[in-house]
């Protein structure tokens, strides 16, 4: 009589399967962000300074505004004074080189003054802001040429105007006025472009 065998199934064991990394790798991964990294930051520096760059011409455009406006005022102002005064004390003069008593400025031409007759006829003086000492605002006063300007203010533009006799018997005058700004490297001599500009024609009083 034959013995049966009894077959046990073989048992297949799968061998675990590894993954090895390389060595280079993770130090690959930390120079590919820190090449990143100054990528990011050096953009980050372009778009910092192109935004400085431009905040700091939006403020000079300001400042140059509010300077002009500034001038404009000071027409005004004294343009009402001079035309306000008598006939007779306020007498003839022309500070404005190379024009004549009736000439008149091209829109946008530099205004030349003649600081000798300025001084002897005096009809050029300058506009000085002084600031307060109790708030952040401040005063503006006018000087002569040769007057020095109070303790921490500082000279902001020149003044100049042109007396020109029309018709002695009606008293008619004409007057022209610039407002001329200061710069740091032009003097009373240097042709300068002036921020307001004003001619009218007024009869005074005698």
């Amino acid at each position: 009589m034959s013995r049966k065998t009894k077959v046990t199934p073989t048992q297949v064991i799968s061998p675990e399967i590894r993954t090895i990394e390389p060595r280079w790798l993770p130090i690959s991964q930390r120079g590919v962000g820190l090449v990143e990294a100054i990528i990011g930051l050096f953009i980050l520096t372009i778009i910092l300074l192109s935004g400085a760059q431009l905040f700091r011409v939006h403020v000079e455009h300001l400042a140059l505004v509010e300077r002009a406006r500034r001038a404009d005022e000071q027409a005004h102002i004294t343009m009402n004074a001079l035309a306000a005064q008598n006939y007779s004390a306020l007498i003839d003069g022309n500070p404005f080189k190379s024009k004549g008593t009736q000439d008149t400025f091209a829109e946008g031409e530099p205004v030349q003054l003649d600081q000798s007759i300025c001084i002897a006829q005096a009809n050029c003086d300058r506009i000085v802001r002084v600031p307060h000492t109790s708030d952040t605002g401040s005063d503006f006063i006018n000087i002569g040429l040769n007057q020095p300007p109070p303790t921490n203010s500082s000279v902001v533009y020149y003044r100049a105007w042109r007396v020109t006799t029309l018709d002695p018997v009606k008293r008619l005058r004409r007057i022209t006025l610039a407002i001329l700004p200061v710069e740091p490297n032009q003097d009373l001599n240097s042709p300068i472009e002036p921020l307001a500009l004003r001619q009218t024609d007024v009869v005074q009083r005698q």
